[in-house]
This record gives structure tokens, C-alpha cells and sequence, in this order.
């Protein structure tokens, strides 16, 4: 045996090390970052401000602000805009909101195929202003507010109240 190779076999358990502890740091950071790319918001304090929802070349700019009080916007491609307001209320992590309406514009295939049964079933429509309950949750440190998150349908926050 040279002594070449006992330094030979210690070289290559501290590479084993090595590579475990490399593995060892991405695992870790790979579990951080996904734990913190998406969380429930909390705090009523952090849901207060201005979100956009957006289909096509129509938006809706929703303003939820510190009074209980809510603004919707929505701006259509012809040019037309159209105004609404109601109440909204937190409770237990989950945001209610008396009349919001998100127009059949913003909504996936399938909901506009629930709403044209609707009536048939005795059921309300997703298109028609109404009482919508949503749990914001932290989109990469983004509030987001899903309306139809199967077809990723979400109201975006772009400035908190403040700003």
C-alpha cells in the first residue's frame, strides 16, 4: 500500500461529505422556499388596498379600504366604465364581500356553462353581483384574492392602502 492511497480514500469521503452537505443545503432551501411561496393571509391589516383582475384587454380595479367599505371598476375594451361599491367584512381569515360581481368576461368556460343552468337548478350565477367569500393568501409576496382558481382567475395586489 503507497501512501498515496490512504490520502486517496480521505479525499474521497470528504468529497462524499461534501456532496451530502450540498444535497443537504438545496433540500433546505428548495423546503423554504416552497413553504413561503404561498401562505394564507393572517392579518385584515394586510388585505387592505388596490388588486386588478385582468381578461383580455378588460380589467377590474377593486379597492378594499380601511372603512369596511369596497370600489369595483371595471374597464371594458370599448371603452366603457362601470362603477360599483358595497361593504366587505374579515372574519376568521376570510374576506366577505356583499355585492361584488365579477362580469361572465373574466370567467372560465366552465362557470359560464354552470351559469347558463342556473336558473334551471334554482342556483344563483357566478356572473351576477353577489356575495363572494375568499381566503387571500401570499402569491410570492403578492396578496392575491382567487376568484376561479382552477382557471387561475385571480384579483393581484398592486398597492397596499397607503401607498
Amino acid at each position: 500500500m503507497s501512501v498515496a492511497e490512504p490520502a486517496r480514500g480521505l479525499m474521497e469521503e470528504r468529497m462524499r461529505q461534501l456532496q451530502l452537505a450540498r444535497f443537504m443545503g438545496l433540500l433546505i432551501l428548495a423546503a423554504s422556499l416552497f413553504m413561503t411561496g404561498c401562505t394564507i393571509v393572517k392579518s385584515e391589516s394586510d388585505v387592505l388596498g388596490e388588486y386588478e383582475l385582468r381578461a383580455g384587454n378588460s380589467k377590474i380595479v377593486l379597492q378594499v379600504s380601511p372603512d369596511k367599505n369596497f370600489s369595483e371598476t371595471i374597464y371594458w375594451p370599448t371603452g366603457k366604465v362601470e362603477s360599483r361599491s358595497g361593504k366587505w367584512l374579515w372574519n376568521k381569515h376570510i374576506i366577505n364581500f356583499d355585492q361584488l360581481w365579477i362580469p361572465s368576461a373574466f370567467a372560465p368556460d366552465y362557470i359560464l356553462q354552470a351559469d347558463a343552468s342556473a336558473e334551471t337548478n334554482k342556483q344563483p350565477k357566478y356572473t351576477e353581483p353577489g356575495h363572494w367569500a375568499i381566503q387571500p393568501e401570499r402569491h410570492w409576496g403578492t396578496v392575491t384574492l382567487s376568484i376561479f382558481p382552477d382557471a387561475d382567475v385571480n384579483f393581484k395586489m398592486t398597492r397596499r392602502y397607503g401607498q
